[in-house]
């Protein structure tokens, strides 16, 4: 009895415990599912009250950009073009100028307008046979026609030696000219022809040119045969210092234009069809280290012409200053046995500066303005820096003594 007592009271004791604790975590789950449940309602209430902005959440999504992503073009608005200054101007025009074949067009209506201005010029001189004296043409070169009552201009070593000039035109019609005057120094020749309905060029304006232009030469290279021959370039220098083989120094227009013998006298013309040079001479064959050359052409700028044609026109000659005198160049040597030169005095002018100095026959010039010379062309080329009136200091040799004498320069005539 008591034992069954015992186990009874055993098991409510048991029973009693266990009920309790079942209880316990009863509540404890409740309080979570409370917790999670009011977390969850605290969010969305935060949630209303403070949105997170758009921009915060595209940022942070974005993809960062890659140096290999192309970026899109940035739209801009429309903008309404400048209106032109000139009002008459089009685009088209614009086009139409630019075209290839309208800009051929208008070189070859360029040349048409100014062909019949390029003259041939033939060289006659006098040879004789046994059954009397006639004249032989002995070389030939290009002019051009620059007034309507006849003047032509050509190069000087065009008609140097010619007993007879003759002026060819394309029709073939061969007339004479006269020849004007020349200077052989600038080498520049005046013909004058008598001729109706001549076409004079249209003399431009040389000082105006820049490197980089186009240009035409017009000619006849090679002979009358292939008379008017056209070819095109650009001015590779406005303005080339060349110094000539007398010593004369002077600015002339090198072109790439083909430039032949017997386009000498011919026509340089800019992209306006005006004259602005009178082709004179090219560099040609090699170097001396084999190089070829090519492409250098010159022509006489035609603002140099206008005063060697007018003073021409004028007076039929060109005066330059000069010693009065002839001579030619020596050379010796001094006591410590170096080579020295001289210009021996052959003949003086009477009147003229080195007259009136006193200067003599057989005297020998050593110095001028205390410079030694040194060649003839560098007597020429002193002599051409001057002007007539000047005063110029010339160191002489006579008789084994040295004088000093000032020598005033006065005109000559270049040709």
């Amino acid at each position: 009895m008591s034992m069954y007592n015992n186990d009874y009271n055993n098991y409510n004791s048991g029973n009693h415990n266990g009920r309790r604790g079942g209880i316990g975590w009863l509540v404890v789950s409740v309080a979570l599912v409370m917790l999670i449940v009011g977390g969850m309602l605290g969010a969305i209430l935060v949630r209303g009250q403070n949105p997170l902005e758009q921009g915060d959440v595209i940022e942070s999504q974005a993809p960062e950009e890659t140096d290999d992503q192309e970026k899109a073009p940035e739209q801009k608005p429309e903008e309404t073009p400048d209106v032109p200054l000139d009002p008459d101007f089009s685009f088209d025009d614009a086009d139409e100028t630019l075209d290839l074949p309208g800009f051929s067009t208008y070189v070859a209506d360029l040349v048409e307008s100014v062909q019949d201005s390029v003259v041939g010029i033939s060289n006659y001189t006098e040879a004789m046979f046994m059954d009397g004296t006639t004249q032989i043409a002995q070389g030939s070169g290009s002019g051009v026609i620059i007034s309507e009552d006849g003047y032509v201009v050509t190069n000087y070593h065009v008609i140097s030696g010619a007993s007879k000039v003759t002026v060819l035109f394309n029709d073939g019609e061969e007339v004479d000219a006269q020849v004007v005057g020349y200077d052989s120094v600038l080498d520049i020749a005046l013909l004058k022809i008598e001729k109706e309905g001549l076409t004079a060029a249209k003399l431009g304006n040389s000082d105006d040119l820049r490197s980089g232009e186009f240009a035409v030469a017009i000619g006849s290279p090679l002979g009358h045969e292939l008379a008017g021959t056209v070819t095109f370039g650009t001015i590779s220098s406005a303005k080339r210092s060349l110094t000539l083989s007398d010593g004369y120094a002077v600015e002339m227009i090198q072109t790439d234009a083909a430039i032949n013998p017997g386009n000498s006298g011919g026509a340089l013309v800019n992209m306006n069809g005006e004259l602005i040079g009178i082709n004179a001479r090219k560099t040609s064959g090699m170097t001396s280290d084999g190089a070829v050359i090519e492409g250098l052409g010159f022509a006489i700028p035609i603002n140099q012409v206008k005063p060697v044609v007018e003073e021409l026109i004028q007076t039929g000659t060109i005066k330059r200053p000069g010693l009065g005198i002839t001579c030619r160049l020596i050379q010796g040597y001094n006591s410590r046995y170096e080579v020295i030169y001289g210009m021996e005095v052959v003949t003086v002018t009477e009147g003229s500066g080195a007259d009136k100095a006193g200067l003599r026959e057989g005297d020998i010039i050593l110095e001028l303005d205390g410079e030694a010379i040194q060649s003839d062309t560098g007597m020429r080329a002193w002599l051409y820096s001057k002007k007539v009136g000047d005063v110029v200091e010339l160191t002489v040799q006579r008789n084994g003594e040295k004088l000093t004498m000032q020598v005033e320069l006065t005109e000559i005539a270049a040709n």
